[in-house]
């Protein structure tokens, strides 16, 4: 092997590291469900692109405008939504990106220079990657129409911003990853964000108090900011067009010299992964007391859950539970719904701080609050499967039936649903108000028409498309493409369902014969959620080599 590894150079390795990865992505295709991954993430993509496509228009006439009236400050505002984007939108997408773990390459003889260059084009063709890429030639056009002589300039300088925000953004995931290999991190990490973000939603009650004391911090800030990567960009343009060419070279060296610096703590890391370091995380032996405390928990539990579940349904719902309780992405994600809307909240508090919508109709608070948490939460019952592994062999051959398999992951999102509904109308009604008695029990309604119809979409997409998730990664994880595009294409219509609804009845009948309306749909929807259960068992079987296949690997 090593001598191999000598023998090819680094040309020939990226040849034929890329050759592996075409017949891999066309040895995909030779299956119906391949072909459809491929349908419905090409539709996706365009979806998506349809929304890329309008803020780069937006940047563009921006950046146009900004140039044109000589208001090259202003520029900076483009250069810090496209920095805050590339670097944290990942994160909230980390379930919509490529599943290619390209560590797994370190099985092969490859040079460290090869693996790092690999590492590096992972990073460039992520979605939002690509998206910040093409918002950063938008506003280049947008400089070159009011200003063709500023082209070079903009060429060099958003060259280097770009190499220098992707060194970062790969830095970051890398470091983040190795923070967050050991379960106690996880948890430190999932508090310690908790706290900051409790901490930003308090912050609005103290503003006004402590206004006069953070308003001299606050004007120190632009000048920092400045010698910040997206400001000494516009900083850099903003002294070519002005002529001072040294100055702009100064300043685009600095953007080199940060690039550098997040280059070498990239280095850093990948060449730890290239030795072989190891992620993995073995299970510590635990004490007999613990061990006895941890029995004991468990059996009230299941008992308390037996005796109004079947014993296989109740025992099922205990596991789900557990994975949860070890999932620390997972319970961020569950943290993130309620947090935002009581960080909205308080700054919707008094009727001046209110968008128009809700300043005219503020009974459609609760009903939106809801429509955003279920927005977040709904996805988890499209992958069911996602975190079983290899336990999908042992659920095939243990003596329970794959409707109760659905129906224990169903009731644990239904009950994460109904915790964070009751959060999300606690925090409302201690921050705006209590809702009213009409709109809570439309509102609910309509919930548990969307939670029936999510039920049975999801427990036949995650038979038919499951796709393997891993505890606690951040990146390299999605679902399945058909499993995406027919998730949002159910959103699409329950959300306009329910909307039409809202409308009608709200001009004819109120919110009361809104709820009658849901609680009658709601009822047709559970019948065919019971009928679609009884027939899992039988697709389940037809589907046992492609949930073995994908989940089992």
């Amino acid at each position: 092997m090593a001598e191999v590894a000598l023998s090819a150079g680094f040309t020939q390795q990226v040849t034929l590291i890329a050759g592996l990865r075409w017949r891999l992505f066309r040895n995909s295709l030779r299956t119906t469900s391949g072909k459809l991954d491929l349908l419905a993430l090409t539709l996706v993509s365009a979806l998506s692109g349809f929304a890329v496509a309008g803020i780069g228009l937006a940047f563009a006439a921006g950046a146009y405008y900004i140039v044109a009236e000589s208001k090259l400050r202003l520029l900076v505002l483009l250069l810090w939504g496209i920095f805050f984007a590339w670097h944290f939108l990942p994160v909230l997408l980390a379930t919509s990106t490529a599943s290619f773990d390209f560590r797994n390459l370190l099985r092969f003889p490859l040079r460290f220079s090869v693996f790092f260059l690999l590492s590096l084009a992972y990073g460039l063709f992520d979605p939002v990657a690509v998206a910040a890429l093409f918002w950063l030639v938008c506003i280049a056009v947008g400089i070159s129409l009011a200003r063709p002589d500023l082209l070079p300039w903009t060429l060099l300088i958003f060259a280097l911003f770009a190499a220098m925000n992707l060194l970062l953004s790969r830095m970051i995931f890398t470091w983040v990853e190795r923070l967050l290999a050991r379960r106690r991190t996880r948890e430190a990490v999932w508090v310690l964000l908790m706290l900051v973000i409790l901490g930003f939603q308090l912050s609005g009650a103290f503003v006004e108090s402590w206004s006069r004391r953070v308003a001299p911090v606050a004007l120190k800030l632009p000048p920092i900011a400045g010698f910040l990567p997206p400001g000494l960009v516009g900083r850099a343009l903003a002294s070519a067009a002005r002529g001072h060419a040294a100055e702009a070279l100064s300043c685009a060296t600095l953007v080199a010299a940060y690039g550098l610096v997040f280059g070498l703590f990239l280095r850093h890391r990948l060449r730890a992964q290239y030795l072989g370091e190891d992620l993995g995380e073995s299970q510590a032996p635990a004490s007999a007391p613990a061990a006895h405390c941890s029995v004991s928990s468990s059996t009230s539990f299941a008992s308390f859950s037996s005796s109004f579940l079947r014993a296989p349904v109740a025992a099922l719902l205990e596991k789900e539970l557990r994975y949860i309780r070890r999932n620390s992405v997972l319970l961020m994600n569950l943290a993130l719904a309620p947090m935002l809307i009581g960080f909205f909240a308080v700054f919707w508090s008094r009727p001046q701080g209110r968008p128009d919508l809700f300043a005219r109709s503020p009974e459609l608070m609760f009903p939106s609050a809801l429509a955003y948490m279920f927005l977040l939460l709904s996805q988890l019952g499209n992958n069911a499967f996602a975190y079983e592994g290899r336990g999908i062999q042992l659920l095939f051959l243990a003596p329970v039936r794959f409707r109760d398999v659905l129906l224990a992951k169903n009731l644990t999102l239904g009950l994460i649903v109904a915790g964070e509904t009751a959060l999300v109308w606690l925090l409302l009604s201690l921050l705006l108000g209590s809702p009213g008695a009409a709109t809570v029990t439309a509102t609910l309604a309509a919930l548990l028409l969307a939670m029936l119809v999510q039920f049975t979409t999801g427990n036949l997409l995650s038979l038919c498309y499951p796709r393997r998730l891993e505890f606690g990664a951040l990146h390299r994880q999605r679902a399945a493409g058909m499993t995406m595009l027919i998730g949002l294409l159910v959103q699409i219509a329950l959300f306009g369902l329910v909307g039409t609804i809202l409308l009608v009845t709200r001009r004819f009948g109120g919110m009361w014969l809104a709820a009658g309306l849901f609680l009658g749909l709601s009822a047709i929807a559970g019948w065919v959620y019971v009928v679609a259960l009884e027939r899992c068992d039988h697709l389940a079987g037809d589907q046992r080599e492609v949930l073995t296949s994908h989940l089992a690997r």
